[in-house]
């Protein structure tokens, strides 16, 4: 056969089997409603993905940030993938390759806890490429963390709730670190599974989930607290606790126990995670009302005329908190004890503990953006802002993706 009939007929094959899986695919999500939700959901993450990956594509060509010889020995040259791997990514990825090191005065890798660097190194035992893994690893769970959080949000509040509720996480401005080897998107969908075993009542459940949450993240441990309340508020209507009930409300505290428990035996400090923050990252409680109001002024006077990209960082770390505490107020009232006082626990350990990076904390408070899907502004006004979170989700990231994103 001529090659041009050859490939002719490879082409008209290809697009005989694409158009078979496409039918599969229109009468799957056709055949019934929770399904047509589900594929949108699964649209909105695949569209809203592609075009973040494409920003970032294209923001490491037109800034170069240079020769990177840590990227190019896992990567070679591949720009549109390494463009992802910044600043805490290596972090991460030093624990894989050398261990955990605990240095008193500096920065050091205990900040770091173990869950994603535990299955980084696992998993790279099996493909041979950490960076690779890690990135796969952050975007599956992302994947999970997104339908988890809807499938979560749908039964607390009904179909349309969860739909916007999964728009507002998508477009929100920092939901970029989801795709990097940070732990954001492992912890969200950690954190979502300890609530959704927490609605149903299955606390030994949430408990084991909510420990494997703070050993990802040490947010994690709040956790605890708001099995508690759970408990204690089934307690009052009738449901004596049974034993593995009390168990779960323990089982997040563990989880944090057992790193502190590897901190003591490796370096003599049950609290080297603590330390490192505070001389690495200056990550300790930090409250300037003063200063808090001088930026609020300034956001109030000159916001027309922002002018830098730093400028309007600043903004967003005044305004967030605002929003941030309104929706967690809202999730109290709307999905319960259990979610809020999780919610109100995570807003108030980002503001007063890493107010610098307070965007990217508020992505583990989980019910706060369950919440946002609850309210019901108009269909205009509700797409217009919707909007302007993406062209500021867009912005950060191609800081972010040039190295500009802090310092």
């Amino acid at each position: 056969m001529p090659p041009h009939r050859s490939l002719a007929a490879a082409i008209a094959l290809a697009a005989s089997r694409l158009a078979r899986s496409l039918s599969a695919t229109r009468t799957w999500a056709t055949a019934d409603p929770d399904r047509r939700a589900l594929a949108r959901v699964l649209a909105y993450f695949g569209f809203t993905r592609l075009v973040l990956f494409i920003v970032a594509a294209c923001a490491i060509r037109i800034l170069p940030v240079g020769p990177q010889p840590r990227v190019e020995l896992y990567l070679d040259r591949n720009l549109s993938v390494a463009t992802w791997v910044r600043w805490d990514a290596w972090w991460y990825l030093s624990v894989v390759e050398r261990g955990y090191w605990f240095d008193p005065q500096g920065k050091s890798n205990v900040a770091f806890f173990p869950v994603l660097p535990i299955l980084i190194k696992g998993l790279t035992a099996v493909f041979g490429n950490p960076v690779v893994v890690g990135l796969v690893i952050a975007n599956v769970a992302s994947l999970g963390a997104i339908i988890v959080f809807w499938r979560w949000v749908r039964a607390q509040a009904g179909p349309e709730p969860a739909e916007r509720a999964v728009l507002w996480l998508l477009v929100y401005p920092f939901s970029f670190f989801f795709h990097t080897i940070y732990a954001e998107s492992l912890f969200f969908l950690l954190c979502t599974l300890t609530l959704v075993a927490a609605g149903r009542g299955r606390w030994l459940t949430a408990g084991l989930w909510g420990s494997v949450a703070a050993a990802t993240r040490p947010m994690g441990v709040l956790l605890c607290p708001a099995l508690a309340w759970g408990v204690w508020r089934a307690w009052r209507a009738g449901h004596r606790p049974r034993p593995g009930d009390m168990l779960g409300v323990l089982l997040p505290a563990a989880g944090l126990g057992a790193y502190v428990a590897y901190l003591w035996a490796a370096f003599g400090s049950p609290l080297a995670f603590w330390t490192a923050h505070i001389a690495g990252w200056n990550v300790q409680f930090q409250w300037n009302l003063a200063g808090y109001w001088r930026e609020t002024y300034w956001i109030l006077t000159r916001l027309p005329r922002v002018q830098a990209y730093t400028q309007l960082l600043d903004g967003l770390r005044v305004v967030l908190p605002v929003v941030f505490i309104g929706l967690t107020i809202r999730a109290w009232r709307r999905l319960g004890g259990v979610p809020g006082l999780y919610a109100a626990l995570a807003v108030a350990v980002g503001i007063f503990f890493a107010p610098e990076s307070v965007g990217r904390e508020f992505l583990a408070a989980v019910p706060a953006f369950a919440a946002a899907g609850l309210g019901s502004p108009g269909r205009g006004t509700g797409e217009g802002l919707r909007t302007c979170s993406f062209g500021l989700l867009i912005i950060f990231l191609f800081a972010f993706a040039t190295g500009h994103f802090v310092g």
